[in-house]
């Protein structure tokens, strides 16, 4: 997915999208309460793979941080606060 706007923030139905392009998975499994882990069978692999679309998003995120972001509604938190305009 190619946003056109680097300092637009995506909806979360965006964000959960090139999330499900990232896991290849069905967006629909994606909801804000899925937990990475126990839900999505994320392994520590494709959590890695999350961390670098974070980064291709401008987003930045701390080693201590990453365990703080469990589900996929932290992620777009996380996104979210962490973007600028």
């Amino acid at each position: 997915m190619v946003v056109e706007d680097d300092n637009k923030i995506l909806s979360f139905e965006e964000f959960r999208n090139v999330m499900a392009e990232s896991l290849i998975m069905n967006p629909e499994q994606l909801v804000p309460e899925a937990h990475f882990i126990t839900d999505l069978a994320v392994d520590s692999i494709r959590f890695v793979e999350l961390y670098l679309k974070f980064q291709e998003l401008g987003i930045n995120i701390p080693e201590d941080a990453v365990w703080e972001i469990q589900t996929v509604g932290d992620a777009y938190n996380y996104y979210k606060n962490n973007t600028t305009q």
